[in-house]
Parts: C-alpha cells; structure tokens; sequence
C-alpha cells in the first residue's frame, strides 16, 4: 500500500493532536488556579512573576514556548517546562484515544486496525473515498470520552499536587455523563441490530462467549437481560445506567474508605475519591468502573516502590501518606480502554446478584481484614506525671 493511501488519516490524527494541544493548554489553567477557586475566565493568561498579559500569539502550545525560550517576553522569568510537558502529553493522549476507540472501527482499512470496541456504529472511513469524512457519531463519541480523560487528568494532577479533588470537577463531571447518557443511551452509537444476539428472557451470565456485548458511551447496559421498561436506546435504559454507574462509584469508593479505616484504626483514603469514581461511573457504567480501585492500587504500589527506593538514595524521608488520586484516575481509564478484554473476563459473574453478592462479602472481608493487619499499637505517652 502506497504512503499516500495513508494521508486522509494521518490529517485527522494531526487535527485531533493539535486539539489535545489547545485542551492541554486550558488543562494548564485549571490545574493552576482551581485549587485556589479562582476564575478559569478572568483574568487572562498572565506571568507569576510580573504579572504582564501574556500575548494570544505566547500562548499558542508548543510554539509560543519555544518561541520565548521559555520565559516571560517582559521580566524574562523562567516558565515551568511542566506547562509544555502536559501541553504535549495531552495531545498525545487524546491521539491515543481517538486510535484505540474510534480509528480501530475503520471501514476498508488493513488487518492491524481490526475492531476493538465493538462499535460498528462508528465506522471511520479509513479508506473511502465515497465518504472521506468521519460520520458524526464518530466525533461525538470522541469529544464526549474526551471530556471524560480531561476530568481524569484535571482531578489527578491537581491532587497529586495538592491532595485534594475540587468538586467542581467530580459533580460537574457527574451531571455531563448522566446528561450524555440519557441523550445517547446505550447501544449508541450502536443500533438495535447490533444487540439482535443478545438473549433477551435468560440470564447473561450464561451468555456465550462467541456473542460480544457491543460497547456504546457507556460500556454496558446497567442491566442484563434489561427489563422491559427500560430498553435499550430509551432515556430510562441511558439514565439508569449512569446513575447506577456513579452510585456504585460512589459506594465502592466510600464502601472501601469505611472498611479500611474500621480496619486501621484512623482515617485512610479521602473523599475525592469516592467522588472520582462516581464520575466515571457516570459516563462508563458500573461494570467498567467496579476494578478501577483495585486496578487503581496496584498501579499506585508500582509507582511508589521506585519513589521510596529513590528517596532512600538521597537520604530523604519518604512520605507514605500520597494522593490516590493519580492511581483511581490511572485505572479508571486501564479498565475503560481495556474493558473488551476485561469485560470478557468477568462478564460471566456480572449478571448474577447471588454472585456479586458473594464477590462484595470477600473484598469487604479482605479489606477489613488488610487494615486490621495494618494497624499500629499507640505509642506509649512520654509525658511525666505531676
């Protein structure tokens, strides 16, 4: 295949990159100042140092900063280079997003780019000429996920900082995935003809393993098989699976906090948390968001191990007490992006109360039981007696 044949997508993924450059310069405000509460309108971008506006044209990412050499036009002060390193790496990441779930639909396209989503609805016309844009169902999908991994990576690094999750984030986050649920309720942008497979009057933990269930917004269907009030494609099919996806979010991540800390003895894990997953679960449903936690604490263990051997090094005590906001946000989206593998991995005990039931009893055990282990005597009391 000539390089040519290549050309309309590398456009659009040149497009969807310098759009994740100009989200990750807005990220860059957002993280800088609301923490503080302030306006992310007012003022205009400005210097820390000698607070003169920063001109549109030393503002563009990527360019305006290395245009400046990475300092103020006026004072000269330096700029941080986190500013361009999360300019850039929202671009990328947003890249990431548009390949893995929207250009592995593509129509005509070679055998790598084979279908991962299972979102035939999508459909980006890799190579047809007859129809060389994308359907708008694909851009929906895209900027809709996308607001998504903005939340995730707003409410991370800003705790990972600050240790703390502004509910500006969480709850709005919350109120946009329950809306765009109920808008575009599963299948979307699947149709019905998708889910003509699916058994309708038996339960899906005995669904075959050769028959898929379609991922629409929200991964899965909060229910299956769905009742009759609530098909699929209805307001009451999109509403109730993003409110059971953030109230389960929310009871798994204050369900886990309680536990452990009866365990411990004292306060562990916050209640950002908590609010995290709930957003997540507002806009993937309860099943992709029920391992994020877990997955979310290996992925935080992996990350602090060389930061404790590191602090070793150098002789620097080690604070234990880290955010986890960064690791909830980390395996929210390893179980969004990964969940048709996952998904088919656990779906044949997801559809069963009796066994989920079971599941709950364990991890809560287990969880009581971890920080029981975990907790430390009282130190005895130094203090002299008069």
């Amino acid at each position: 295949m000539e390089w040519w044949f290549h050309l309309p997508l590398a456009l659009w993924s040149l497009w969807v990159f310098l759009f994740g450059l100009g989200v990750g310069s807005f990220l860059n405000v957002v993280v800088a100042r609301l923490p503080y509460e302030k306006s992310l309108i007012w003022p205009s971008s400005r210097c820390f140092v000698c607070f003169r506006k920063i001109r549109l044209t030393d503002n563009l990412p990527i360019l305006g900063y290395f245009r400046l050499r990475g300092r103020c036009r006026h004072c000269a002060a330096p700029y941080s280079p986190r500013y361009l390193i999360l300019e850039v790496a929202t671009g990328l990441a947003f890249l990431g997003l548009f390949w893995l779930e929207i250009v592995t639909q593509a129509s005509f396209g070679p055998d790598f780019l084979k279908p991962w989503f299972h979102a035939p609805g999508l459909m980006f016309p890799y190579l047809d000429y007859n129809n060389p844009i994308p359907h708008w169902r694909c851009w929906v999908h895209f900027v809709i996920h996308s607001l998504l991994l903005l939340g995730l990576l707003a409410a991370a690094l800003i705790d990972a900082k600050h240790k703390i999750i502004p509910l500006q984030i969480t709850y709005l986050g919350t109120a946009f995935g329950l809306l765009t649920n109920a808008i575009f309720p599963w299948p979307w942008p699947n149709g019905l003809a998708d889910i003509a497979k699916l058994p309708v009057g038996t339960t899906w933990m005995e669904l075959p393993l050769n028959v898929p269930i379609p991922n629409g917004l929200a991964m899965w269907p909060f229910w299956g098989p769905w009742p009759s009030w609530a098909p699929p494609g209805s307001m009451a099919m999109g509403l109730l699976t993003g409110l059971i996806g953030a109230g389960v979010g929310l009871l798994i991540g204050r369900g886990i906090k309680a536990l452990f800390e009866v365990g411990l003895g004292k306060e562990a894990l916050g209640l950002g948390d908590a609010d995290l997953l709930m957003m997540a679960g507002s806009f993937l449903g309860w099943q992709a968001i029920s391992l994020a936690l877990p997955i979310g604490a290996v992925i935080t263990l992996v990350a602090v191990v060389p930061m404790f051997l590191w602090a070793k090094i150098r002789g620097r005590r080690f604070d234990p007490a880290l955010p986890f906001g960064p690791g909830i946000a980390a395996g929210v989206v390893a179980c969004w992006l990964g969940w048709p593998w996952l998904g088919e991995l656990v779906r044949a005990a997801y559809f069963d109360l009796l066994v989920m039931a079971i599941l709950g009893g364990i991890v809560g055990g287990g969880l009581l039981l971890f920080g029981f282990l975990l907790r430390r005597p009282p130190e005895p009391s130094t203090a002299k007696s008069s």
